[in-house]
């Protein structure tokens, strides 16, 4: 019986061991930034399947190398919280071993619904249940930022997965002034042509829900700078 258990006590160790070896081998980390173009309405995020990674940004970690892969769309209305998307992005491009990102949560907007109504630059505006934030960046510019939590791994999920955010920022004009934008989504148009970027971070020590409004308010922050120096240079 001793034996026994002792062999027994001996492949629970190894398995132990073989499983959480596993599990670190999975870990993703580093950094991937990539940008597309993307249509929204009431109801979807229409993204265009394909995305490449940004011009001159530098991919790290399990993400080194990369140069494109693809992205699916949003359907079914705002929605914020949790939620269940299996590869929802794939990192396919470029990479040594590619990474899929699973969607696990979409955070809320952190601006508010009475700032839907200004058009005075700096206002935040976040429609009733919207995971937007949108913030009226001069009197005739308005920029978006989204914010995607998940799980990313390479291979199966089943062998470890690492907690990973992404902030998307638009990086043109989307309308005039947050009224304007309010009023024609509320009208059922679309919102299209919009081009993004985006930056996603994996890290083992990540937490699986950031807290939303600092990595928000820092992708409104790129998108404004992008916008300012575009204006600039084509000046």
């Amino acid at each position: 019986m001793k034996l026994k258990s002792s062999l027994f006590a001996g492949l629970l160790a190894a398995a132990l061991f073989f499983n959480a070896g596993s599990a670190r081998a999975a870990a993703v980390t580093g950094q991937a930034n990539i940008a597309g173009n993307v249509n929204v309405d009431l109801t979807s995020i229409i993204f265009n399947p394909t995305f490449t990674n940004t011009p001159g940004a530098l991919e790290t970690g399990s993400f080194a190398g990369l140069t494109g892969g693809t992205i699916m769309s949003l359907t079914g209305g705002p929605r914020t919280g949790a939620v269940n998307v299996p590869g929802f992005i794939s990192f396919s491009l470029g990479v040594a071993n590619p990474v899929t990102f699973d969607l696990t949560f979409v955070a809320p907007g952190v601006g508010t619904q009475a700032g839907c109504a200004s058009s005075t630059p700096g206002s935040l505006c976040t429609p009733n249940g919207s995971p937007f934030t949108l913030l009226q960046l001069t009197s005739s510019t308005v920029v978006a930022s989204l914010q995607l939590n998940g799980m990313a791994y390479t291979g199966s999920a089943s062998t470890g997965s690492t907690p990973t955010t992404g902030v998307f920022s638009t990086q043109t004009v989307i309308g005039g002034t947050l009224p304007a934008i309010i009023a024609a989504l509320g009208a059922g148009q679309a919102l299209q042509g919009i081009t993004y970027s985006a930056s996603f971070v994996a890290s083992p020590a990540a937490s699986p829900v950031p807290e939303p409004a600092s990595m928000l308010l820092m992708g409104l922050g790129l998108a404004g700078a992008g916008l300012v120096a575009r204006r600039k240079t084509k000046a």
